[in-house]
């Protein structure tokens, strides 16, 4: 079996033959690993301290590069994401404009996940309580029936209400409905009939043009069912 070199100084009778300095130590294990002498100055050789970050013989500034491992570089690229994903969320939470903000509903669903708020369930037999514990439906000025008038159909002489709404507000309002009580000749409104316009979505600052055809053979007019509906 070889012998150490613990071994052969023991063998040998002299207790300080296997004392090797400490930075004879880290030059030598520097070298098995090829990574450059932290004793030894990378242009000119000249001796430098560990700590030092400029030779005094040549100027050469010591590489720091040998430090950023992959595994260095992974973690700051996983730093930096994980922070931005933090600041979007934040903003998503604390604001609820364009383009990071969350809508009141989803607002609301986050809430109800987290057992912040109780859930509102929808009412029965026309109740007053909305569907999505979100806000309520709108109001003038919020939603505008901005011009409405009746045109007769060219091809076959049917009656249609058309219109315009306006989303004048800062937020997005869903399921946005108008209505309109229908009148006869008589400019009477008929018992029961109206008719009434519905879209999925209006955009801030957005319209929306709808046309509505008068169902009733007795209908000659029509008067709006104020306010326009929706939700956000």
């Amino acid at each position: 079996m070889p012998l150490s070199s613990s071994d052969n100084a023991m063998d040998s009778g002299d207790p300080l033959a296997d004392a090797m300095p400490q930075d004879m130590l880290q030059s030598a294990d520097a070298a098995a690993k090829g990574m450059p002498d932290p004793f030894t100055c990378e242009n000119c050789d000249a001796a430098m301290m560990p700590e030092e970050k400029v030779c005094v013989e040549c100027g050469d500034r010591r590489s720091i590069g040998s430090k950023w491992s992959n595994t260095s570089i992974f973690r700051l690229v996983a730093g930096i994401v994980l922070a931005i994903q933090l600041l979007v969320l934040g903003l998503q939470w604390t604001t609820t404009s364009k383009p990071f903000g969350l809508r009141e509903r989803a607002r609301y669903a986050v809430k109800v996940k987290l057992g912040l708020v109780e859930e509102v369930k929808p009412a029965l037999n026309g109740g007053s309580n909305n569907s999505a514990g979100f806000a309520p439906e709108s109001k003038d000025p919020d939603l505008v029936l901005a011009k409405h008038e009746l045109k007769p159909d060219k091809n076959n002489g049917t009656l249609w209400i058309h219109g315009t709404v306006k989303n004048i507000s800062k937020y997005r309002y869903l399921a946005v409905k108008v209505k309109f009580n229908l009148k006869d000749k008589a400019n009477s409104v008929i018992p029961g009939a109206s008719v009434s316009a519905y879209v999925q979505a209006i955009e801030p600052g957005n319209e929306w043009v709808f046309k509505v055809l008068l169902l009733d053979p007795d209908a000659t007019g029509y008067e709006p069912i104020p306010p326009v509906k929706g939700y956000r």
